[in-house]
C-alpha cells in the first residue's frame, strides 16, 4: 500500500474568523519549517497544498525536481461564512482531485493528513506501527471522550475514506459550532466501508494552533507512559466497535485486542507495584 504525506496550508488566512495565529509571515516560516522536516526525516511522498494563493515551492525547488514534494497552491480562502474548517476540506478536495503524486497511484493509497504548520516527529512510527488483523480498510485518528470530536490534526485513512468526509463537508459550520472535526467523527462513526483503529503509538506533536495559539510541546516518553497510552487506545477501539461502528472489527480480532488490553493492565499492576518498591 502506498502511503502519502498531505499538508494543508493556508499561508495567509486575511481575516478568517477562529483563526488565532494571522501572521502570514510567520506561518509561511513555519510551513517552511514543517515541510524541511518533512522532507528530511521522512520516507513519504509529499504533497503541501494551499489555499490562500501564497505560493512558496521557489524554497523548495530541488525537492520537486527529485520528486520528492510537490506543490499545489489555489484561490479557496475567501469564503468567511462559514469559518475556516470548511477552508481545510476544501484543500483535502483539492488535493485529491488535482494531486499528480495521488492519481499516479491509482486513488489506492493511504494519505497521511497533517496539518502543515505542525511537527509530528514519530509520523513514521505511528504510520507503520499496524498491529495484527487491522487490514487495509481502517480509518485511524484520535477520537475525545464522547467521540463527538475528532483529532483534524492527524488523519490516516484511505483515499476513499475522504471522499466519503467530503460528501459532508457542506455541514462544516464553525459559527453553529459544528466544526471540521465534529463533521469527520461523524463520517467516521457513520462509514460502513472502514474499520475505525486509534492510534497505537502517541503522536509526538510540535508547533502553535493556528485556532487558540496553544504551544504543543513533545513529551517525554517512557515505558510507564507507553503501557497507559496503549490501555487508552485500545478501550477506545473496542468501546468504539461495541457502542458506535457501523462496521464491526468482528469477533475474533475483537477477542484479541480484549485479551490484549487485559495484558496491558495486568502489566501496568505490575509496573506499579515495582515502582512503589
Amino acid at each position: 500500500m502506498d502511503y502519502i504525506l498531505l499538508l494543508t496550508g493556508c499561508i495567509n488566512p486575511n481575516g478568517m474568523p477562529f483563526t488565532s495565529l494571522t501572521n502570514s509571515s510567520v506561518r509561511r516560516a513555519q510551513y517552511i519549517h514543517s515541510i524541511n522536516y518533512y522532507i528530511h526525516n521522512t520516507s513519504f511522498p509529499i504533497v503541501f497544498v494551499e489555499n490562500s494563493n501564497t505560493d512558496i515551492s521557489h524554497v523548495f525547488q530541488a525537492s520537486i525536481l527529485n520528486s520528492r514534494i510537490e506543490f499545489l497552491t489555489f484561490c479557496g480562502n475567501n469564503n468567511k461564512t462559514k469559518g475556516k474548517g470548511l477552508g481545510e476540506a476544501e484543500i483535502i478536495e483539492y488535493a485529491l482531485n488535482n494531486s499528480i503524486f495521488i492519481s499516479s497511484t491509482n486513488k489506492h493509497c493511504f494519505i497521511i493528513k497533517i496539518t502543515g504548520r505542525l511537527i509530528i516527529n514519530n509520523i513514521e512510527d505511528i504510520v507503520y506501527h499496524h498491529y495484527p488483523f487491522q487490514g487495509q480498510n481502517i480509518v485511524a485518528a484520535s477520537f475525545n471522550s464522547d467521540y463527538s470530536f475528532t483529532d483534524s490534526r492527524l488523519i490516516v485513512a484511505p483515499f476513499n475514506f475522504y471522499l466519503s468526509f467530503l460528501d459532508n463537508k457542506d455541514q462544516i459550520n464553525d459559527f453553529n459550532k459544528k466544526y471540521f472535526e465534529n463533521v469527520l467523527s461523524d463520517s467516521i462513526k457513520q462509514t460502513k466501508e472502514f474499520h475505525y483503529y486509534p492510534f497505537f503509538v502517541e503522536p509526538q506533536i510540535i508547533g502553535i494552533s493556528g485556532s487558540t495559539g496553544e504551544i504543543y510541546l513533545p513529551y517525554k516518553e517512557d515505558y510507564k507512559r507507553r503501557i497507559i497510552y496503549l490501555i487508552h487506545a485500545t478501550t477506545l477501539l473496542l468501546d468504539f466497535n461495541k457502542q458506535l461502528s457501523n462496521n464491526k472489527i468482528g469477533h475474533i480480532k475483537e477477542f484479541f485486542y480484549t485479551l490484549y488490553l487485559l495484558s496491558l493492565k495486568i502489566l501496568n499492576k505490575i509496573v506499579m507495584l515495582t515502582t512503589k518498591a
